[in-house]
């Protein structure tokens, strides 16, 4: 065989960036539906004006997700086969019924909080949340239960998926609740009230991001000192062609400076939360980004 040929066979990526971006909506859309239950799911009063904004942007979110994983299929009608050619031990066969699921649980349960009715929306939120988790950890199955690639093969990956998800649902939230609040006040303030809702999403943004840290960092740690592809596979994050990106986009300006605005007091100010959280968002689509082109940089052999 002519060895010219053999090593200038083209790589091309399975998932690419249509799958990290499908993941990043998917996640922001669970992460907004469950701040959208607090109230009505978990009896939380003082988040009564998330439910509506809320809902409305997980569904929002739904609609725009399965746009990038249709386009990234090649063969949209026959998203059909997923349904009839079952195969029970694929995440992506679970992964189908899911997202069939979740948006209808989503508009039955809008529908009832625009109607106002309390106990249907409490019951319909409950039966949400596991659906909402459910559409966003299969993604992180998916990449998880992918043995020849080093990075994604962790159990680790649908907790870290699921984490980033709720912090960037928070973030997105906090942002369309000020946008909201400005849109009725008309002008560019949010009043006492409107303060306090995003001084308190704030620290709970701040507290996810502590564990998102925690877990990145676990993960990190452990592919620093192990061996083969994981061991290269990390140093393109930390010293490669992806540094710039993982350390200085998602890191540092996704998680670290968002955190210090929100965690020290004399920064914490609604204009630094708004901030934090714009950085928060933007943080966790690289970071779906690093996970997904990052574990296919290399070819496999």
């Amino acid at each position: 065989m002519n060895p010219l040929l053999l090593y200038t066979v083209p790589h091309e990526a399975s998932f690419g960036a249509y799958i990290a971006l499908y993941i990043f909506f998917t996640g922001l859309s669970a992460g907004s539906f469950f701040l959208s239950t607090l109230s009505y799911g978990f009896g939380l009063e003082q988040y009564r004006g998330l439910s509506r904004p809320g809902i409305v942007t997980a569904i929002l979110m739904l609609v725009i997700a399965p746009v990038f994983l249709l386009v990234h299929v090649g063969q949209p009608f026959r998203s059909w086969h997923l349904f009839y050619f079952l195969n029970l031990r694929s995440p992506i066969t679970w992964g189908s019924f899911l997202l069939t699921l979740y948006p209808i649980s989503c508009l039955v349960y809008g529908y009832f909080i625009f109607r106002g009715d309390a106990k249907k929306a409490r019951v319909l939120g409950l039966l949400g949340i596991p659906l909402a988790i459910s559409v966003h950890a299969y993604t992180g199955f998916i990449l998880s239960f992918c043995a020849s690639r080093s990075i994604w093969h962790s159990s680790m990956m649908p907790v870290l998926f699921l984490v980033s998800a709720v912090a960037s649902g928070t973030a997105l939230m906090i942002l369309v609740y000020a946008g909201w609040s400005f849109y009725q006040r008309k002008r560019f303030t949010i009043g006492l009230e409107g303060a306090e809702m995003v001084q308190s999403l704030g620290r709970i943004l701040g507290w996810v991001l502590v564990l998102d840290l925690v877990l990145t960092g676990c993960e990190i740690l452990v592919g620093a000192v192990s061996g083969g592809e994981k061991a290269m596979v990390t140093r393109l994050l930390l010293n490669g062609p992806f540094a710039f990106y993982f350390l200085g986009v998602e890191i540092v300006l996704g998680k670290l400076l968002p955190l210090v605005l929100i965690a020290v007091p004399r920064f914490r100010t609604v204009p630094a939360v708004l901030l934090a959280s714009g950085l928060v968002v933007a943080g966790i689509l690289f970071m779906r980004l690093d996970i997904v082109l990052v574990g296919e940089y290399y070819p496999l052999v």
